[in-house]
């Protein structure tokens, strides 16, 4: 019953679980999607049961926590260096547009690691709320962080 639960929890949010492990996959060639994946879905069942008896947590904002965390600490055991943000979309970008993504996400790259993640949680398309949710700020705080990251990133183009 348990594992039936939990394999639908990780359906309904492998999209979620891909993405954290495409991008950190694409910032450090030494992570392969299939061992990051691996390790987000063993943390995720070893933490499920404490998970269950939070009913007033997001599975969405669960999974995402569990994902990014595991990431970050994958990353960093991997290779020191880990500074920037590639292919978070699953959808397929023209040849043309590319460029200009892979560029943005140089950009972001330079920008702290909490940065990072505040912005690939926005691009992923998550709300002002659910991004304060997993992130554990208030959702003002977001909408400030992102409008000034926004400008930052202006202002690193231009250099």
């Amino acid at each position: 019953m348990k594992e039936t639960a939990f394999l639908e929890l990780i359906k309904e949010n492998e999209r979620q679980i891909l993405h954290v492990c495409r991008y950190y996959s694409a910032i450090d060639s030494l992570l392969s999607i299939e061992d990051l994946s691996q390790e987000i879905l063993y943390h995720l069942w070893k933490s499920y049961p404490k998970f269950t008896k939070r009913p007033d947590c997001k599975i969405s904002t669960w999974v995402y926590r569990v994902a990014l965390n595991v990431a970050i600490s994958f990353a960093r055991k991997s290779s020191p260096k880990c500074s920037s943000i590639d292919d978070l979309e699953t959808i397929d970008i023209a040849e043309e547009g590319q460029s200009d993504i892979k560029t943005l996400y140089e950009l972001i790259g330079l920008l702290a690691e909490e940065d990072q993640v505040l912005l690939f949680l926005y691009i992923d398309g998550k709300t002002h709320q659910e991004i304060a949710e997993i992130m554990g700020m208030s959702t003002s705080n977001v909408g400030n962080k992102v409008q000034r990251l926004k400008l930052k990133l202006k202002l690193l183009n231009d250099e």
